[in-house]
């Protein structure tokens, strides 16, 4: 009986250490950014486009690799976008996705408070949007590939990457506030009828992030 309490008792001992492991990693952020569509047309002309208020919001778990630096894998649900006045175009488009960035990140102490650096990449997943404009005044579609034949819709591919990079201070508290910035690095155009258009356009933003690790 004796035996079967002790191993009780580590067990519990264990369980409880993990999940504080846990906890201490483990945080919440949200942030409220400005978002462009970085834009060229088949001629090779800029288009000029302009920023507009977007946010994201999600979770991150901090994995310490060495002393003072950690591996934060983040899941967010974040909104890009961008508008033109110009009046051929005059359009603002708001694109959902499903965002799972993966930051290297240092975080130098300063007593019981942190500098925090970190840069990295993101993959992110299309789930939405809308659009409104003289043509088009809908939702976002996302696929690799559209024909001519497709309904009048703002089409993009389902997938976009790129790299993050943020620099902030975390205090003792575990509340943080960082400066982020997000570089689009692939076309997010999508083919027409298995052909690439020579034209490309690109998520790209900045903001201010705040957050809070357990």
């Amino acid at each position: 009986m004796m035996k079967k309490m002790k191993l009780i008792a580590l067990a519990v001992a264990l369980f409880a250490g993990v999940t504080g492991t846990f906890a201490q990693g483990f945080g919440v952020k949200g942030s409220f950014n400005f978002f462009n569509l970085t834009q060229e047309n088949s001629s090779g002309s800029k288009i000029e486009n302009k920023m507009i208020p977007t946010f994201d919001a999600g979770i991150f778990y901090e994995i310490s690799v060495a002393p003072e630096f950690y591996l934060r894998p983040e899941l967010l649900f974040a909104q890009k976008g961008a508008k033109n006045d110009n009046k051929l175009l005059d359009f603002t488009a708001k694109l959902s996705y499903v965002e799972l960035p993966v930051l290297f990140l240092y975080k130098g102490g300063l007593g019981n408070n942190h500098i925090l650096l970190g840069f990295g990449p993101y993959v992110a997943k299309g789930v939405g949007g809308s659009v409104e404009s003289k043509l088009i005044d809908g939702d976002v579609k996302f696929k690799n590939d559209i024909t001519d034949a497709e309904d009048l819709a703002l089409y993009c591919k389902p997938i976009d990457f790129g790299g993050k990079v943020m620099a902030g201070y975390e205090f003792g508290n575990g509340l943080s506030f960082a400066l982020n910035a997000s570089l689009g690095l692939i076309d997010i155009e999508p083919k027409v009828s298995g052909k690439d258009l020579e034209s490309f356009t690109k998520n790209n933003g900045f903001g201010l992030t705040l957050g809070y690790r357990f």
